[in-house]
């Protein structure tokens, strides 16, 4: 007689797939240090972008500032006494500063991604006590008033102090795949007389 032999059912011993979860936190890892890289190199271009348009504005601000020679020399007011003519010295400057073609797109499109747009010009002119502001709008109409020194404050906050000119331009810039936001910058120069210099 044979002896029956009594098989035991085979257990199979289930192994985890090594590196499956570790693979998953791995890519999770690369997926947030990519996005993080490319913050950053876009935090960089609007750094950089920001510090080229504020150097333009400046100069073009400066530009534009054509002071009364003649009331400098008789009283030693600084004064920009033609608000209209400084605008369109202004509009000239900013248009070369920038590099702006006829339609004032930029030719870097990276820098800026489309038409770039004069917000605001004003003029501010300080004599003694009182502030004279000339604000000129993109069609030329100049709107003015007057303030107590120490009481009127330029567009971006800062207190008017000196006679000086304020600008600021509307621009889009493009973001993250394409995608575009409208971007301002404000730009504030004084022009100083005195023991400091023009």
């Amino acid at each position: 007689m044979k002896k029956r032999e009594r098989q035991l059912p085979r257990i199979e011993k289930k192994t985890k797939k090594t590196g499956s979860i570790e693979g998953t936190v791995g890519l999770f890892y690369l997926l947030f240090l990519a996005i993080l890289i490319c913050a950053e190199i876009q935090l960089a271009a609007f750094q950089s972008t920001s510090l080229y348009l504020e150097d333009a504005l400046a100069a073009s601000n400066l530009a534009s500032a054509v002071i009364d020679f003649r009331e400098y020399g008789i009283t030693h007011t600084v004064r920009i006494s033609n608000s209209a003519e400084a605008y369109e010295r202004y509009v000239a400057a900013i248009r070369e500063n920038l590099q702006l073609n006829e339609d004032w797109e930029c030719s870097n499109r990276k820098l800026i991604s489309g038409r770039v747009t004069i917000e605001r010009y004003i003029v501010y002119n300080v004599e003694e006590n009182v502030v004279y502001i000339s604000q000129v709008a993109e069609n030329g109409q100049i709107n003015e008033e007057q303030g107590v020194l120490g009481s009127v404050s330029a567009p971006d906050g800062t207190l008017i102090e000196r006679t000086g000119i304020y600008s600021e331009i509307s621009f889009p810039i493009e973001v993250f795949w394409g995608s575009a936001v409208q971007a301002h910058k404000g730009k504030l120069v004084d022009i100083v007389a005195g023991s400091k210099a023009l």
